[in-house]
């Protein structure tokens, strides 16, 4: 007679339980194992990987370079230099996911919320996967690095070394404290655009900031050292400034801010639990829409292939962060060169941004493809010609970028004064922003960027976008040199001469020049686009 498959014995088995420590090796497992497999199905974001291990170990070295300089001069410098640095590195770990950009989210808490693991372990599990990180490990190594700067008090060597850890969980809890406490917020769309616009300004003002905070910081640097000693009392300072005291003979101030550095991990760890018991199990609310009758931009263009590709594109263009990002740092780019050329006396240089303003414009639809995503189905299911998807994005474009480029050129233009020289700016502007159409239509049908999903942070990238990118747009900015080369020489020679003659033949150039390569492109771009839609589509797929 047959056995049961189920037997009273086989049902009362209890099932092993496993202990917390295995759960937390689980769980950094998984964030390896699914970054690994990732980097594994795209070799360019392996190098890119690679590349930027190799960029922290250079900044490791830079760094070790200079505690060694700190090491040989006085303990004071010393004390102020790593209070502020080490400060700095606390403060730039806790805003990093606002910036968001190549933070590894396969641990994010909203991912784990429903898994059957206690909230400790989940804590742990994400903590010690953030550690060993390269950011997490390059910063224990800096940490550890602070040793050398005190090398003349054995006390103050012992003190860096065993606070080194601390210093760097102080650094990982204040960065998931912000993951944790943004998490909701963003969900909705109109945050993320606000914050990220807010980044992208800083990010593209950074070199006027830079400038201006290095005069400020020249102009109080006998100040420093008061700063350093109010931030040693401080949750940011103090880990750093307890070797400090033990190498000035200070026992009593070492212990003190000792107190202080041991109980801001406590605090940072408490105050994270607390906002992810909160947000645990929670539904991001996501952005509301709004139902508006008719089309909309739809209704608006011709009922044909490219008039819908043309409609959709410039929706995206009106209402998608990732696009708007590109629009802030087209207003924002004539402002980097007015402070430039006021710096350098030299006021051409601001009717010159119109030229980068262009090419950032025109090279733009590089990676529409890659943010259309699985959208990108329906040009491929529906058999959408090359050609229609080519001058559709094209036009989107061009309904965008040549008024702002018209704008930017005759406002910088009427404010240096130099309205002799608006066909040269004209001709020049052109052919690059007609050409880049037409590079961008090629190298949009070839390139397939890891870039942000549809709703994800803009400037969220993934393991090894960066060098992709910079392959690509290094050709792409290269091509459409080469196509502009007799149009620069035209306008080199309008401002060496200063005769109409040259001004008005570098516009006639231009636009002939432009036309041309913006033709060439369109039709070179569609022909691979009709041959590779498929594959495009693959490989899209695969990115997200």
């Amino acid at each position: 007679m047959a056995e049961p498959l189920l037997t009273p014995g086989a049902l009362a088995a209890p099932t092993p339980r496993t202990g917390a420590l295995p759960r937390i090796r689980a769980l950094v497992q998984l964030r390896f194992v699914v970054m690994w497999n990732t980097l594994r199905r795209h070799p360019w974001q392996l190098v890119g990987a690679i590349i930027g291990a190799l960029y922290g170990l250079g900044v490791l070295g830079l760094v070790s370079a200079g505690l060694v300089a700190l090491a040989l001069g006085s303990a004071e410098l010393a004390r102020t230099v790593l209070i502020l640095a080490g400060s700095a590195l606390i403060i730039g770990w806790a805003i990093a996911p606002i910036l968001s950009t190549g933070m590894d989210r396969t641990l994010d808490p909203a991912r784990l919320a429903m898994m059957p693991m206690r909230e400790s372990v989940q804590l742990a599990g994400i903590s010690i996967a953030s550690l060993l990180g390269i950011p997490g490990i390059v910063t224990l190594l800096l940490s550890a690095g602070t040793t050398i700067a005190w090398f003349r008090s054995p006390g103050a060597m012992v003190a860096a070394i065993v606070l080194a850890p601390v210093a760097a969980a102080t650094c990982v809890l204040a960065c998931q404290l912000t993951v944790t406490a943004l998490s909701r917020a963003a969900g909705h769309r109109r945050f993320r655009e606000i914050i990220g616009g807010l980044v992208l300004l800083v990010l593209v003002l950074v070199g006027p900031l830079v400038s201006v905070a290095g005069a400020g910081v020249a102009s109080i640097a006998d100040r420093l050292p008061a700063l350093a000693n109010g931030l040693s009392w401080l949750p940011l300072g103090a880990v750093w400034a307890v070797p400090a005291e033990i190498a000035a003979g200070s026992g009593l101030g070492a212990a003190a801010k000792l107190l202080v550095a041991l109980a801001t991990p406590v605090a940072l760890l408490l105050a994270w639990a607390a906002l992810y018991r909160a947000n645990q199990g929670a539904v991001a609310a996501g952005s509301r829409t709004s139902a508006r009758a008719g089309l909309g931009w739809l209704g608006r263009f011709p009922a044909s292939p490219r008039g819908a590709v043309a409609a959709r594109a410039l929706i995206y263009w009106l209402r998608d962060p990732r696009y708007l990002q590109s629009l802030i740092v087209v207003l924002v780019m004539p402002v980097v060169f007015g402070f430039v050329s006021a710096s350098t006396s030299a006021p051409i240089m601001l009717p010159g941004s119109t030229v980068i303003v262009a090419a950032l414009l025109a090279l733009s639809t590089f990676t529409d493809i890659s943010y259309d995503g699985t959208a990108f189905s329906v040009h491929v299911l529906r058999g959408v010609r090359g050609i229609d998807d080519r001058l559709g994005r094209i036009w989107a474009n061009a309904i965008i970028a040549v008024p702002l480029i018209a704008i930017v050129a005759v406002v910088t233009t009427a404010l240096v004064g130099r309205f002799d020289q608006l066909p040269t700016l004209a001709g020049l502007t052109a052919v690059i922003t007609l050409a880049g159409f037409g590079v961008a239509s090629v190298c949009s049908a070839i390139f397939v960027m890891p870039v942000p999903q549809a709703g994800e942070n803009p400037f969220a990238s993934k393991p090894g976008a960066g060098m992709l990118s910079l392959i690509g747009m290094a050709g792409s900015y290269g091509a459409l040199t080469v196509i502009a080369l007799p149009t620069i020489a035209c306008t080199i020679a309008a401002g060496v001469t200063g005769r109409p003659f040259w001004a008005w033949l570098t516009l006639a150039v231009g636009v002939v020049t432009g036309l041309v390569a913006c033709w060439g492109g369109v039709r070179w771009g569609a022909a691979i686009f009709d041959r590779k839609a498929p594959d495009l589509f693959a490989r899209v797929s695969a990115q997200g």
